[in-house]
């Protein structure tokens, strides 16, 4: 049902990875409250995060981990209601759908096979572009996959870095590298790309999205409190989960 209560302006930062389907999810949303006008800030949770705690403007933080989000809590950011689970991802060995030396085509869904894989992947001479690992949230799990796997050492030199998980995504899109690690929902939605490998959940940190509202220092309207309100729970409605689903994310 279309809602024509007053005007109001929303101003959301948003993991980088969630950008095509939080699209979708935000035309529907204006599609029902046309009155109201949504900005969306797409980027590395912790850029994002980092901005708000320095006063960039912001009602809602959706961050791809808890650490960033925890990072906004203790800097007493976020608005007493805490934060609350989204949705979840995986974690992906990937590779240009056009490598044609080199090329992988069995996917694997175990430690040893994803291990033989990796193995595979640090003997060759080719370069594997990875998140940033030392703050973005795709980074930080493709360390620690890395690591639980032994070969970060070994691969240390040829990893690229890159500032998010679209940005990452557009490096094996464009060819500019072969191998790369991302998100399960990027790569399942690229014609570009062909999944090697689900890297089992145990070899890093859950993958898991949260939200919160941004402690606002300023006094806000009544109308804009319920936007606010009104936002948050549409984004745990049935219609987004399926939206999310759809897009390759897990609902738990």
């Amino acid at each position: 049902m279309i809602n024509f209560a007053q005007a109001e302006n929303l101003s959301i930062s948003v993991a980088a990875s969630l950008a095509p389907s939080f699209e979708r999810i935000s035309q529907k949303f204006r599609t029902l409250n046309p009155q109201d006008t949504l900005q969306v800030n797409y980027g590395a949770s912790s850029v994002l995060a980092r901005q708000i705690q320095y006063g960039a403007p912001a009602d809602l933080f959706i961050s791809a981990n808890k650490k960033w989000i925890e990072y906004l809590d203790a800097a007493n950011k976020l608005s007493d209601d805490g934060f609350n689970h989204l949705v979840s991802n995986q974690l992906v060995l990937v590779k240009s759908r056009d490598t044609g030396a080199n090329h992988l085509s069995q996917s694997c869904y175990d430690q040893s096979t994803t291990q033989n894989y990796l193995s595979f992947l640090a003997g060759i001479d080719d370069l594997v572009v990875v998140a940033e690992m030392s703050h973005v949230p795709l980074g930080i799990y493709t360390k620690q996959t890395l690591i639980k796997s032994g070969f970060y050492d070994k691969m240390l030199t040829k990893l690229i870095p890159s500032a998010n998980a679209r940005s990452t995504l557009a490096f094996i899109e464009q060819k500019q590298v072969d191998y790369g690690f991302l998100y399960y929902s990027d790569a399942i939605n690229s014609k570009s790309i062909d999944i090697i490998c689900i890297i089992p959940s145990d070899f890093h940190d859950p993958i898991n999205y949260y939200f919160a509202k941004v402690q606002n220092t300023q006094n806000i309207s009544q109308s804009k409190t319920e936007l606010i309100a009104r936002f948050s729970r549409y984004l745990t409605s049935d219609e987004v989960k399926a939206i999310f689903v759809s897009h390759g994310f897990l609902e738990n």
